[in-house]
């Protein structure tokens, strides 16, 4: 986690640590069965997904080095870092490693239903892509994880063309006066996911995101997990999707209707000094009433609520430079690098 390099003066992210080289490719998808509740033109509900795919080293040749997020969303993101105290350019600076030469079928390990899907939701308002070396991360030990993104509640959603969708105001949703709003997204967002799930599980999508991909990836028994609002989502969706097999929620309030499940969930908050867990959170306490499976509740020391994504590795590797103030507030006291990998594993 110590080993960076700079390529003209750009944050180049170590490569993930895992048994496998990463693949990294992008998608959007549109449903063509769903009217965006959101869009004032009343287009069909789309999204941007992001697939980190596990290659053997043996099959993976090369690596290159890709941006991080794209340049508008990195204005975006920048945008908004500042004020924390980041300097204008921080995001459109940081790169990643990702492999880049798996043309042939024996090297793209094309039967990708044999890896174990993993979804990834983030949080409110937040992109996809500020999660981008967790996920990299995670699918460095064996798994193909998919991250999405929300439009018009995502801070910015990119397409490959160029074009890009800007979220609503975050006030917009917080509003306490509206506190249907918050519910109303949350099933949104069950079906975001449910639709991509449905997709990954086509052969055609596969072969758009996996050079030569022989089937789609194994949808029957997913995994989800999400950070903040992602979090929610993640048990939601496992609540109401018989083909999620589990949730992960990273540090989220829980929102929506909750059913009884016998589906494992990890309830993963803060814990001392600014605690967020089953005491301290009252949507938790309803949430595991409903948990007849295993369960556990895990909280992270001297951590934030920002401590569950890339935020504290790229902080300390240099990559987003804010005061040490701004860094308690965002991921608590505890060392950037070991916070990352702590997440990471579990």
């Amino acid at each position: 986690l110590l080993f960076t390099s700079s390529v003209l003066g750009k944050l180049v992210l170590p490569p993930p640590s895992g048994s496998y080289a990463v693949l990294h490719s992008s998608l959007k998808l549109t449903d063509h069965d769903r009217t965006d509740p959101y869009d004032p033109n009343h287009g069909k509900r789309n999204t941007m997904i992001s697939l980190y795919y596990p290659i053997p080293h043996a099959s993976c040749p090369r690596t290159c080095v890709t941006p991080y997020m794209p340049p508008t969303t990195a204005s975006f993101v920048d945008a908004y870092a500042s004020q924390f105290g980041a300097p204008n350019g921080t995001f459109g600076s940081i790169q990643m490693q990702v492999c880049c030469n798996t043309t042939s079928p024996a090297s793209a390990s094309t039967n990708v239903a044999q890896y174990p899907l993993v979804l990834f939701s983030p949080g409110l308002g937040a992109t996809r892509l500020l999660y981008s070396a967790l996920a990299q991360r995670l699918a460095s030990e064996g798994y193909a994880v998919a991250t999405m993104d929300h439009p018009f509640e995502t801070m910015v959603v990119e397409y490959p063309d160029g074009s890009f969708t800007p979220g609503l105001n975050e006030s917009y949703w917080l509003d306490p006066s509206a506190p249907d709003r918050l519910e109303h997204l949350l099933d949104v967002r069950v079906q975001d996911s449910q639709f991509v799930l449905s997709q990954l599980g086509r052969k055609a999508v596969a072969q758009a995101l996996v050079p030569g991909a022989t089937c789609g990836f194994n949808v029957h028994r997913a995994a989800f997990f999400g950070h903040s609002f992602g979090g929610a989502t993640a048990v939601a969706a496992a609540m109401r999707d018989a083909r999620i097999a589990g949730a992960f929620n990273m540090d989220g309030n829980q929102h929506g209707r909750l059913t009884d499940t016998a589906k494992p969930v990890v309830l993963f908050g803060r814990a001392a000094p600014d605690a967020h867990n089953r005491t301290t959170e009252a949507t938790w306490r309803d949430a595991w009433a409903h948990l007849k499976g295993w369960k556990r509740e895990l909280g992270l020391k001297d951590s934030g609520h920002n401590s569950f994504g890339d935020i504290p590795l790229l902080i300390k590797l240099g990559g987003v430079a804010i005061p040490a103030q701004a860094q308690l507030v965002l991921i608590g006291g505890a060392d950037g690098g070991r916070t990352f990998e702590v997440v990471a594993r579990y």
